[in-house]
């Protein structure tokens, strides 16, 4: 009776599913925050498992390939999922890039952090978790299936990617990325080199004074009270720029 249940076409029935999900997967993999590596792998499987009834009808309907053939589409799959997480993912980048330069500028970037695939300081640690509490509380999961979405509606499964339309644009992400990243930083920056400025003209009007023993101190407390005041001014910038991308990485 259960046999009986069955579809007739089932391997014609599960191939576009396989499609859906090696691109959804891959695409998961490599966002920011779902893609994280402290979020368990099991995790990140039972999401994309969970869209793919939303992008069922995504994929054309086709004869059962050979197992070569299938292996073929699915590294098709896996590698438009892929660029579709890695444009996102490379401006997600911009807050640690932009955490390094704020913890140098507070003689904060030698101290170790916790993980080794965050910013190796605790300034970076704090700014990416929250990063990702902010991608999350304002609406990345609804991003993540709106690009998805976009992204079947462009390109049905079975395709290979334009590698000549998505490789300027994934420059020009780059570019991007780097720019906000010293837009993050900037306040930091010119804080830093102002303050390096003041304690070389103390020095010289004070050669006696230990200005090394007065001036490391008051940049980290200095460095801190300004991160604790823009800290979210910051990661409101950052969140919202990336989440607005979507016309940029379907273009």
């Amino acid at each position: 009776m259960l046999h009986a249940a069955l579809p007739l076409d089932l391997p014609g029935w599960l191939t576009p599913l396989l499609l859906i999900y090696a691109r959804i997967q891959a695409c998961l993999m490599t966002m920011p925050a779902i893609g994280e590596r402290v979020l368990p792998v099991r995790v990140r499987v039972a999401a994309a498992v969970a869209l793919v009834p939303l992008y069922a009808g995504a994929a054309p309907a086709m004869p059962p390939p050979g197992l070569l053939p299938l292996a073929a589409l699915m590294g098709v799959e896996i590698a438009s999922g892929l660029v579709l997480g890695l444009m996102v993912r490379v401006v997600a980048m911009a807050l640690d890039v932009g955490a390094t330069a704020i913890a140098q500028s507070a003689s904060l970037s030698a101290m170790l952090g916790v993980s080794d695939e965050m910013a190796p300081h605790p300034i970076g640690n704090l700014l990416h978790m929250a990063g990702m509490a902010a991608l999350m509380a304002l609406g990345l999961p609804l991003f993540i299936c709106q690009v998805l979405t976009d992204s079947f509606a462009l390109k049905p499964a079975g395709l290979w990617p334009d590698i000549g339309a998505i490789w300027p644009e994934f420059w020009r992400l780059v570019i991007h990325s780097l720019t906000l990243a010293m837009l993050i930083a900037s306040p930091f920056i010119l804080g830093g080199l102002l303050f390096q400025t003041l304690a070389g003209v103390v020095a010289r009007v004070m050669p006696a004074m230990p200005i090394v023993f007065v001036a490391a101190p008051a940049a980290i407390l200095l460095g801190l009270t300004v991160l604790t005041l823009l800290a979210p001014g910051l990661l409101s910038i950052w969140a919202r720029d990336v989440l607005s991308l979507q016309p940029a990485v379907l273009r």
